[in-house]
């Protein structure tokens, strides 16, 4: 039997609306880099939906939108529109603002949202910025029973042109039924997660389902999941930890207390220029 890494901790995520988050404030050192993994669902919408201005600091925000378009705009200069499969990823750098607003498919809108911290220094208080990549862009590797979408990083020498601050892998994967995906990440990779979209996965002999996250265990080992009758829908992410302190608010991330009050200061003042 191959030795692959283990499930530490599943988790069931706490539901706020329609939204539903799985990575705690109090938690974030357990998966350095990532402090946040979001999961946005409704059905029945007949209006678009979202949020409107609001700031972030000291994170790359990955957005990633399945069911239904996203329009974004936020106070770097970025105003697009995301159809599903397609990725954002926003540097918020000293402080940024922006709004989402989802426009339902046959009434239901689905996306994921994912942010990692910014390595201390100047790069978290970096100029922000916004990059756009269409879903034809992002590879696609169609193997015996599986296809994995490279949405950050590299699968089987196919590489995503979209790249983080923080060396990351991000993929999208479907498995058939009775089916086995094996992959070996860069060693330096040894933080991450998975999470299940469809249907149930088995990692290292831990049963998964359905909207639920799988924390894995800090090490430099391959990821192997397999599905029994049921196929699946899943999410890998990894990503090389910061090793730095964390401090939080409700909408930034920052190495430092001093880099956070300048960031929130920052903000305050992009928001003002709404009024």
């Amino acid at each position: 039997m191959r030795h692959t890494r283990k499930v530490t901790k599943i988790r069931f995520g706490r539901k706020d609306g329609l939204l539903t988050a799985f990575i705690e404030k109090s938690e974030l050192n357990q998966l350095d880099p990532f402090v946040l993994w979001d999961h946005f669902s409704a059905s029945e919408v007949i209006h678009s939906t979202g949020l409107d201005y609001h700031g972030h600091s000291g994170v790359d925000a990955l957005s990633y939108p399945v069911i239904g378009k996203m329009r974004h705009h936020d106070s770097a200069g970025c105003h697009t529109t995301l159809a599903s499969g397609d990725l954002q990823i926003m540097t918020a750098g000293s402080g940024i603002i922006h709004k989402d607003i989802m426009t339902p498919n046959n009434g239901q809108v689905e996306s994921f949202s994912l942010w990692t911290a910014l390595p201390a220094g100047q790069k978290e208080m970096t100029k922000p910025e916004s990059c756009y990549f269409h879903a034809q862009d992002l590879p696609i590797i169609e193997e015996h029973d599986s296809t994995t979408k490279v949405i950050v990083g590299t699968y089987q020498a196919h590489s995503s042109p979209a790249h983080c601050s923080v060396p990351l892998t991000y993929l999208d994967i479907m498995l058939a039924p009775f089916g086995v995906w094996f992959y070996t990440p860069d060693t330096e990779q040894t933080s991450g997660f998975v999470f299940i979209r469809s249907g149930s996965i088995y990692v290292a002999g831990s049963q998964l389902f359905s909207r639920q996250m799988a924390t894995l265990e800090k090490a430099a080992l391959p990821i192997e999941v397999r599905t029994g009758k049921v196929g699946a829908q899943f999410f890998v992410v990894l990503g090389k930890p910061l090793h730095q302190p964390f401090y939080a608010s409700p909408s930034s991330i920052h190495s430092s207390q001093e880099n956070l009050s300048k960031a929130e200061q920052n903000i305050l003042q992009l928001m003002a220029t709404r009024k």
